[in-house]
């Protein structure tokens, strides 16, 4: 597995090149269809892996999987270099890398939110407004449901957490009548 570094750089340069061509959001999503596939099949992350397979042969079986997938000539030449590269199993944390670096391009922010119960349409609709207004960009919710939390909420963008759930106010409580 390569280091995250250098994913980030194959990503950051396919995501300059798509922005330049002006195909942001079809190389994102080309991009998460074939690491969708990666995860999928474990067999096609063993054989590119394997280096007992000629490079010839996976470039063949690559060029197929191109033209059966329809994608693009960007996505196919990346795909290309990566597996010209040996870079072939670091695809699936590329294509989580691009789709960050394109919403930060586009603005948009990505929050996952935790509940201890399903949050109802008009309640998401109106954290997400919220949640917009401070953030400053469009926001777009992950909803999950923990009722290990017991109840509130708890809001991760990026490596922020925003903890507002009666279990931490709950351990917080407990902790502060141990103190005194």
């Amino acid at each position: 597995m390569i280091a995250a570094g250098l994913a980030k750089r194959y990503a950051k340069a396919l995501e300059a090149a798509a922005a330049e061509a002006d195909a942001l959001e079809a190389v994102g999503t080309e991009l998460e269809r074939v690491a969708t596939l990666w995860h999928q099949d474990p067999a096609m992350a063993a054989f590119f892996g394997n280096p007992g397979i000629l490079l010839r042969d996976k470039a063949e079986t690559l060029k197929s999987l191109s033209q059966r997938m329809a994608l693009a000539p960007l996505v196919a030449r990346f795909l290309d270099l990566l597996l010209s590269r040996r870079r072939m199993q670091a695809l699936p944390a590329m294509a989580r890398l691009y789709r960050d670096l394109m919403n930060k391009r586009l603005g948009r922010i990505q929050a996952a939110v935790t509940t201890a119960v399903p949050l109802a349409p008009d309640l998401q609709e109106g954290l997400r407004r919220q949640l917009a207004q401070v953030l400053g960009g469009t926001v777009f919710l992950e909803p999950r449901v923990d009722p290990a939390i017991l109840g509130g909420i708890v809001v991760q963008v990026d490596s922020t957490v925003y903890d507002g759930s009666l279990r931490t106010q709950l351990k917080q409580l407990r902790e502060r009548l141990l103190r005194e």
